[in-house]
């Protein structure tokens, strides 16, 4: 009797093959929520700054002029030299005038010596009173030109009127110097002032008498003191920006006029002001400000007004309440409404 083959195994290795077990059709593990950080809103007091750019000033300028024509014989100074009151800055050639000046003391002294034989004459009654008087009107007019030529004199040598610094000199070696020529200008005394373009947002929040501080790059780890001397009256059109002006009153003396200065001003105090950080606020096509808050373990979108940044965080005007959670890492797969998961440990910063 012949036996026919047994096909079972093969039926079933058919089966297996064409995936018609069990868990045949069943669709793929869901990923799971995404993963977020959030900080818990409290309210801070905040202080809210601009910071703008400008260059020193001195606070005071003096022009030297001549007072008497002449030709430059030695200029004493420099750029950037420091100066006391009477320190020689310029003088002008002066054998002319001195020449002038010797002859005319010369002449003072004859009349003088005129003056006093005059005197004793009219005593004895050799001359009349109106003839000692033209030898006495004769003294004078001789003294009035000695002085005259020696204060012309003293013209010759110019001297700074007050301490100061030069910033620049006009004239050199050679020179012929007229009457007022400007000569040399220095910064009067050792205060300066800086002014700065501010906003008309900001410039609200000032007043003159506010205090600043100001910092020069040359000297980065130095802080000055200042205050808001005056405010411009008007805007820049264009800008909208308007001219405050700062003063120094004591810089160290390696501040110069000329350096470039940054001053941080202060615009308002605010108490109770909820903050997050830049990264957290998202711009939307149709919100133009939201953040992500937490509702339970759901994400929601929650529309705000952002205000001022302060140190990497922005001050949200409107839209958030205290105590509220926002994410402030993970947002990218986010979706109002959807499911999340919150992570372990501190946000980062």
């Amino acid at each position: 009797m012949t036996r026919r083959p047994l096909l079972l195994p093969a039926i079933a290795a058919v089966f297996l093959q064409s995936g018609c077990g069990p868990d045949a059709g069943a669709s793929a593990p869901a990923s799971p929520p995404p993963q977020v950080r959030t900080i818990r809103l409290v309210p801070e007091d905040v202080v809210l700054a601009t910071t703008v750019v400008g260059t020193l000033e001195p606070a005071a300028r003096v022009v030297v002029a001549a007072q008497e024509e002449g030709v430059v014989t030695a200029v004493a100074v420099r750029e950037g030299d420091r100066v006391a009151a009477g320190d020689l800055v310029v003088q002008l050639d002066d054998r002319r005038i001195r020449a002038e000046l010797a002859e005319a003391q010369a002449r003072l002294l004859d009349a003088r010596a005129q003056a006093r034989r005059a005197k004793a004459l009219e005593g004895d009654g050799l001359i009349s009173p109106s003839e000692a008087d033209t030898i006495r009107a004769s003294e004078a007019m001789a003294e009035a030109r000695a002085e005259l030529l020696d204060t012309r004199a003293s013209f010759a040598r110019i001297t700074a009127p007050v301490d100061g610094v030069v910033l620049a000199r006009r004239v050199e070696v050679g020179n012929l110097a007229s009457a007022r020529t400007p000569l040399v200008e220095l910064a009067a005394g050792s205060g300066l002032l800086l002014r700065v373009p501010v906003s008309e947002l900001e410039v609200v929040h000032l007043r003159p008498g506010d205090e600043a501080t100001v910092r020069v790059d040359a000297l980065p780890d130095v802080s000055l003191a200042a205050r808001i001397a005056r405010i411009f009256p008007s805007a820049e059109g264009a800008t909208r920006q308007v001219t405050v002006e700062l003063s120094l009153a004591e810089p160290p003396a390696a501040v110069r006029p000329g350096f470039l200065a940054r001053a941080r001003m202060v615009l308002e105090r605010r108490k109770g002001a909820l903050l997050v950080p830049e990264a957290a606020m998202q711009r939307g096509s149709e919100v133009p400000h939201f953040v992500w808050v937490l509702d339970g373990d759901t994400a929601r979108v929650r529309p705000v007004e952002p205000g001022e940044r302060v140190d990497g965080r922005v001050v949200i005007r409107s839209g958030l309440a205290a105590g509220e959670e926002v994410v402030v890492e993970g947002l990218v797969r986010l979706r109002d409404g959807g499911p999340v998961r919150r992570a372990t440990g501190k946000a980062g910063p």
